[in-house]
């Protein structure tokens, strides 16, 4: 059975509780995935309080032409006053499992927001003598949006930009190097606690280890269940993979993508390091 974690706690790693999970709504209905998520700057931390949904969220994740290529066909298909990402607060969410469950404004708000189907109608199928669905679909009465839907969202800068609200998966995979500037490794996985219908998810510990693909799968992280022989291969792997705790970083540098951890955490990332 799935462990399921209520709004009221959250104590978890993020990247395998949150990041690319299904939303769905209370009658089980897929209405999109967990693309990414935003960062707030709160002092020294950071606090996680919004789902970002859509390929205005994904296209960033991917490397050079293919991630231009997604922004430009979803600022393409969608409607050029609104180019912002899709994003709903974590105070939305009713609960998570192996799923996002979310309330009925978060549910109202993503599917207005898909603009593929009206695209289509509009530019191929309203172009066809005859088609079924070339007429426009009649007007609905429909509940205005809620007020984070737009006017409440944060502005969430580009990739590698500095500012107050960053991107998580921005964070994934950053070098992490100790006060000589020597790497270390890099940021594989990320745990976070809090109340998602309160104060939002505050990161807590961050896993250093190398720079494997299964680290993008989770496994390098305690919490993985899975085949015993993958883990038993990931687990070697990953043997020099440590959690620390946030506080021993000392900064993040958001425009060269790296982390830096405080001198006295830097012996443990050595014998971390050499393995």
């Amino acid at each position: 059975m799935a462990e399921t974690t209520s709004t009221r706690t959250f104590d978890a790693s993020i990247l395998i509780r949150l990041l690319d999970h299904q939303i769905v709504d209370g009658d089980g209905r897929l209405i999109g995935k967990v693309d990414d998520l935003a960062l707030r700057e709160d002092g020294d931390e950071l606090v996680v309080e919004w789902l970002m949904v859509g390929p205005a969220a994904l296209a960033p994740r991917y490397p050079g032409r293919l991630g231009r290529w997604g922004w430009a066909i979803w600022r393409r298909l969608n409607d050029p006053e609104d180019p912002g990402v899709v994003m709903v607060p974590l105070s939305e969410i009713e609960e998570i499992s192996s799923e996002v469950l979310v309330g009925d404004a978060a549910r109202d708000a993503l599917l207005a927001s898909f603009g593929l189907e009206s695209w289509l109608r509009r530019n191929l199928i309203g172009r066809i003598p005859g088609a079924k669905g070339a007429d426009p679909a009649p007007a609905e009465d429909t509940e205005p949006p809620p007020p984070w839907a737009r006017a409440e969202r944060p502005e969430v800068p580009e990739r590698g930009r500095a500012g107050g609200t960053h991107r998580l998966t921005e964070l994934l995979a950053m070098t992490v190097h100790g006060h000589d500037r020597t790497s270390r490794g890099c940021v594989t996985d990320l745990h976070g606690q809090g109340t998602p219908d309160g104060t939002g998810i505050r990161l807590t510990r961050v896993l250093v280890g190398p720079r494997l693909a299964g680290s993008k799968l989770g496994y390098s992280s305690d919490e993985q269940a899975g085949p015993r022989a993958i883990s038993w291969v990931v687990d070697r792997l990953h043997r020099t993979a440590h959690w620390h705790d946030w506080s021993d970083l000392r900064s993040v540098s958001w425009e060269e993508r790296g982390v830096e951890m405080d001198p006295h955490d830097d012996a443990r990332l050595g014998r971390s390091a050499a393995g």
